[in-house]
């Protein structure tokens, strides 16, 4: 058996009280769930890719999360989003690309682990199909099988990996999320391990944003990442979501967001998009 399917087989045993929790979930949810399930179904079909945010950011000194994070000065993404008609590129040492871009996943259930570590972390989500821990773990074998399975195709990726900044740039994207913590250092391996940094900022929520788009208009991330997520170089416009996903809790906050801007976008609860999915396998979710 190849290791790659090891690693599925056993995290699918991890994932089946998730899927279990999720039956009594609907039934406790019934009446809600079934009204958004058709359009969920619709809407899932329709999405070709996904962005995962959250609702608030520290503000870095310049255009990119990697560089030093003004304290205590917080900037509304959501409003920042509908502002520039979009997801506007950003600056992203990881990948070679030439310029600014906008990332996007694949599958649905990456690009919510980016989502997911926006949550305020007083709160609680009704539902998740597998904790945020869970997913970055998964994730974090997985990379590393397909870095052993191909290693010359990720040269650029190794030089990456010592460049002098590399420590930092990991400690500047957590600081959008979280104030930095002088005696706490993060880390891949830190992650690895559980400790998943969340959001101090009260009210921060993640939100999950499907997109249609045509895969000739994107490039390619590393070939490490190439299962699963992919770039552009250019705007995503509000005219390519196909919807917005957020919390239950935070639905009703959400449309009068929209409303005031005259903004049209189906918003769905993030727990019942988890809950559809909820018996699909492990290898569809993650990146098939």
């Amino acid at each position: 058996m190849r290791l790659e399917q090891f690693i599925i087989k056993k995290a699918e045993k991890r994932l089946l009280s998730y899927r279990t929790q999720a039956e009594s979930v609907k039934r406790e949810k019934a009446v809600g769930y079934q009204q958004h399930l058709p359009q969920i179904s619709r809407l899932y079909k329709r999405a070709t890719h996904w962005h995962g945010t959250g609702r608030y950011h520290y503000q870095h000194q310049k255009d990119s999360r990697y560089e030093e994070v003004c304290e205590d000065k917080v900037i509304d993404i959501l409003d920042a989003i509908l502002e520039s008609d979009g997801l506007k590129p950003h600056v992203d040492p990881w990948i070679d690309s030439g310029g600014k871009t906008v990332s996007l996943a694949t599958v649905r259930m990456h690009a919510k682990a980016f989502a997911r570590i926006h949550t305020y972390e007083r709160d609680i989500l009704l539902y998740e199909l597998g904790s945020i821990k869970y997913w970055l773990r998964l994730y974090f074998l997985l990379l590393l099988i397909w870095f052993g399975s191909n290693f010359r195709t990720h040269l650029t990726l190794i030089r990456t990996l010592f460049r002098p900044s590399f420590f930092q740039d990991i400690q500047s994207w957590s600081s959008a999320i979280r104030k930095p913590n002088k005696k706490k250092v993060v880390s891949i391996l830190n992650i690895f391990r559980g400790d998943v940094p969340v959001s101090d900022i009260a009210g921060n929520y993640p939100i999950l944003i499907g997109i249609v788009i045509e895969s000739e208009n994107l490039i390619d991330t590393i070939p490490l990442t190439n299962k699963v997520e992919k770039r552009s170089l250019k705007l995503i416009k509000l005219s390519q979501f196909t919807h917005i996903e957020v919390p239950l809790q935070k639905i009703a906050e959400t449309k009068k967001i929209l409303e005031k801007r005259g903004i049209s976008l189906p918003i769905v609860p993030l727990e019942f998009g988890d809950l559809y999915l909820a018996n699909q396998p492990l290898e569809t979710l993650a990146y098939s």
